[in-house]
């Protein structure tokens, strides 16, 4: 998936499901810039585990300061699932 529809969705869970009013965002926007907790960096982070059926551990969790570091996970880790499609 292509990083501009990651953002969009990034933009659609935070708006539709964390009530987020969220007009711009640019990947290098820190999630404290954006008004976000660790709390909701976390509820982010489930959402996207859920929407594209993936898991990030907790170690990678503790080292999303921005958008662009969770838009970069989550590439990762579809990848991760395409090599293994792929594979098997």
């Amino acid at each position: 998936m292509e990083r501009k529809k990651l953002i969009a969705k990034f933009v659609e869970i935070a708006s539709e499901k964390m009530g987020k009013d969220l007009e711009t965002v640019d990947e290098e926007n820190t999630f404290e810039e954006l008004g976000f907790d660790s709390i909701d960096v976390i509820d982010l982070v489930m959402f996207f585990e859920d929407e594209f059926a993936l898991r990030i551990e907790d170690e990678e969790i503790s080292k999303i300061r921005k958008v662009k570091d969770l838009i970069d996970i989550v590439i990762k880790k579809l990848e991760e699932i395409d090599d293994e499609v792929s594979e098997g």
